[in-house]
């Protein structure tokens, strides 16, 4: 047997790249290394149009010259074949043409030729869009890797090949912008550098004058995913504006090139398309499951798609196999850390317009909803003990699921059952700990719209708990409206001793108008949730009762109702209700406030509360003017301040607590005068969330932020005014370019996210006296 390996002449067809590479520069260095170690047989994974075939060409043109020859197959053409010898000889075939291996035995079989002329040399073969022939493939790679001892393979394929000595690369999606991102700070991510670059090539650029938000929703919606991005951009170049895009996506059916796109793969030519061929590789079986885990939002577990997947049709101990295949076809990414799938969400809205063909779409929704409802009734009776942070972290990640649910009641006139839902969910007080309060409240006035306006328990009971929460965020207005409504429908219904009621009617009494007689009120609605078995929501009673008496008086009844909360929270080994205890015992109507005790503050740091930092900070700021450090007080005011701000909520404003911080501001305007106390307040109010709380901590003496230039503040200052970069241009009498570099600066130097960020950061600090806003000199604590 004689012949020849020659490299191919020139460059390889798929090294012709004619687009431009982005953002794989950590995956592209990850494959050559394990090229450059021990690897043999590297497959690049990932969804469909995620960007392997374009990874395996530069990946080529990289490696190219480190081989005696190099190679690109195409197999998409090839198609499904039933026949594995078959495509295996016919991939042989193609191999042998493209290495030119010249040979004059025509009845050898390809395999056996082509492995006996590279057995000793360097070669590197790249497969190309292996799925549709992905037995003949693993066959053939199986066989290169074991008969020759150089030759190095590389696969881009949906599926693993699950062969020995495979190397599996994930490829995960471009970067995408964060929601609201406005134009400068979409540009710093991949997923957007890639549509401007083809919308260049389209002959449509993307400009300032665009509109970029619907830009960052198109670009979210995609994912990052290149393909789905290419798509867009070719909309884009027929003429159709970003919004228009947007609006008519129909799921991503509508995304698909123009008749007469030549040079595209076949399988690229339109979404459906790539996506219908991964749909075509499943059994019905798994074509079922996929269809039905879409009614998830955000994410599932195993558990959950158990729950609601199985039925007569699928068997509940089938289902983990399914995931698993549809992970190792990248239907859907694995669990992860936090044992959650997810589904990129044009895989998922292909696979919803699958589950309303199979006429699932309302019973998979309902079950879909029977789960969440009984998740959440499990939480809020089980959360209150040992496992309250492991609860609220499972609320928590079913965030966008409870969310998908309570829509879904509204759609579908069970809007009772949503209203059920949502009393659940701040049963457990995820809301609080999460910081996602006012979300939560709307959800519920969304509800109460939607549905009937009769007097039933469950409506008085969702009135009751959102009127509880605006109240406890400050807002007594919006919180009054609904105690009204509450108090309505319950004596419509003859419920008004109903612990709910009481709850909400007690602190607004208590904490929004500063009234004792709030008390009672509150002390019944424990009794009356400790009767009715709510543990959790007994407690919280008790807490706000705690609360007011703390700012309110007398002594003997805040050291009672704080020493009643420690003694219930560490009875149940509750340890972030444990640290709200504490808190009570700092506040200043207790007989001896306990003012010096860090430790509560670092453990709810240490679990997550993203609620409880803002009120230690107001607290201490009055445990600080008492104590005569005026300036540390006034820094922490406006720290205070400008925490609430950016989480929407100003509890400063209830009556108890605008007590104390009237006495605590006067004490400051008085010993320090108007122009020291308005700096110091200033300080405070331009720290970031983690510096103000290191402040409440007394980790750092007001750490320097960093110092806008005199342009800088300008800018944001017109940013927060909402003006356009060419308006603030043609008023400061820059180049629209220098307002976007000078904004890109902004953003790195401050961490902010983009133009919606910088105007909070920018109107937070913004001095209550009317002064000017720019930066106050540091000073030395007092």
């Amino acid at each position: 047997m004689s012949g020849t390996v020659c490299g191919p002449a020139g460059q390889p067809h798929a090294g012709v790249q004619l687009t431009t590479f982005f953002g794989r520069s950590h995956e592209l260095a990850g494959v050559l290394e394990r090229l450059n170690g021990d690897a043999r047989m590297v497959t690049l994974t990932g969804s469909p149009g995620i960007g392997k075939t374009r990874l395996a060409g530069e990946l080529l043109v990289q490696m190219n010259e480190h081989y005696d020859a190099a190679v690109f197959i195409r197999l998409a053409e090839i198609g499904v074949q039933a026949n594995t010898a078959d495509v295996v000889q016919r991939i042989c075939n193609l191999l042998i043409a493209e290495l030119r291996i010249s040979h004059h035995q025509p009845d050898a079989e390809p395999v056996d030729v082509l492995i006996d002329h590279v057995r000793e040399r360097r070669v590197l073969i790249v497969l190309d869009n292996c799925e549709p022939v992905l037995d003949a493939v693993a066959e053939l790679a199986d066989r290169l890797l074991t008969e020759t001892t150089t030759v190095q393979v590389v696969a881009t394929s949906r599926a693993y090949l699950d062969i020995r000595g495979e190397h599996v690369v994930h490829l995960a999606p471009l970067s995408i912008p964060a929601e609201h991102a406005d134009r400068v700070a979409a540009e710093r991510c991949d997923a957007v550098r890639l549509l401007a670059d083809r919308a260049v090539a389209a002959g449509r650029p993307l400009t300032e004058q665009d509109d970029w938000s619907a830009i960052v929703d198109l670009v979210r919606w995609s994912a990052g995913v290149p393909l789905v991005l290419e798509l867009v951009a070719a909309q884009l170049g027929a003429g159709r504006a970003p919004a228009v895009v947007l609006d008519r996506l129909q799921g991503g059916a509508s995304l698909r090139y123009g008749p007469g796109a030549r040079g595209i793969p076949a399988h690229h030519l339109a979404l459906d398309i790539a996506i219908t061929e991964s749909w075509d590789l499943c059994s019905p079986q798994q074509q079922r499951v996929w269809a039905r885990l879409t009614v998830f939002t955000g994410g599932f577990t195993l558990e959950a798609a158990e729950h609601v997947c199985a039925d007569d049709l699928i068997e509940r101990d089938e289902i983990l196999a399914t995931l698993d295949h549809l992970v190792r076809h990248s239907v859907i990414e694995g669990a992860s850390s936090d044992a959650r799938y997810r589904q990129h969400t044009f895989l998922r809205e292909y696979g919803r317009r699958r589950l309303r063909a199979f006429g699932e779409l309302d019973a998979i929704g309902e079950r879909h909803c029977a789960w969440v409802a009984g998740l959440v009734r499990e939480a809020a009776v089980r959360y209150f003990g040992p496992e309250e942070i492991r609860w609220l972290d499972l609320v928590n990640a079913e965030s966008r699921n409870i969310t998908a649910a309570v829509a879904w009641c509204a759609e579908h006139d069970r809007t009772e059952r949503g209203l059920a839902i949502m009393v659940d969910l701040f049963a457990t007080q995820a809301p609080f700990f999460f910081a996602t309060e006012i979300q939560a409240c709307r959800l519920v006035e969304d509800l109460l719209r939607a549905g009937p306006t009769g007097a039933t328990e469950v409506r008085v009971s969702a009135l009751a708990m959102a009127g509880w929460v605006w109240i406890a965020l400050g807002d007594q207005e919006r919180g009054k409206i609904h105690l009204d409504e509450c108090l309505r429908l319950a004596c419509e219904a003859g419920t008004e001793d109903a612990p709910a009621v009481q709850l909400v009617e007690g602190t607004y009494e208590a904490l929004a108008l500063g009234q004792r007689s709030g008390f009672a009120k509150l002390a019944a609605a424990a009794a009356g949730f400790r009767a009715a078995g709510a543990d959790g929501l007994e407690y919280m009673a008790d807490l706000f009762h705690a609360i007011t008496a703390g700012v309110l008086g007398p002594a003997e009844e805040a050291d009672r109702m704080s020493q009643r909360c420690l003694a219930e929270a560490r009875r149940r080994g509750s340890e972030w209700a444990l640290t709200w205890a504490e808190w009570t015992r700092g506040l200043p109507a207790c007989s001896e406030p306990v003012t010096n005790n860090t430790a509560p503050l670092r453990r709810q740091l240490a679990l997550g509360d993203l609620w409880g930092p803002g009120w230690w900070v107001e607290k201490d700021a009055w445990a600080r003017a008492e104590a005569g450090d005026y300036v540390g007080a006034a820094r922490r005011i406006g720290g205070s301040d400008s925490l609430q701000a950016r989480h929407g909520v100003h509890f400063n404003g209830l009556a108890g607590f605008k007590r104390h911080r009237g006495h605590a501001a006067a004490a400051i305007a008085l010993v320090l005068g108007p122009v020291e106390s308005t700096a110091a307040y200033r300080e405070g109010s331009m720290l970031d969330d983690d510096q103000i709380v290191a402040l409440a901590l007394d980790d750092a003496d007001c750490p320097p932020e960093p110092v806008l230039t005199e342009r800088q503040w300008t800018i944001a200052r017109l940013v927060a005014r909402k003006l356009k970069n060419q308006q603030i241009a043609a008023t400061v009498q820059f180049s629209v370019r220098t307002v976007e570099n000078e904004l890109t600066a902004i953003y790195d130097l401050l961490n902010l996210e983009g133009r919606r960020e910088l105007a909070d950061w920018y109107t937070a600090r913004s001095a209550p006296t009317g002064a000017s806003t720019e930066p106050a000199t540091r000073r030395r604590r007092g």
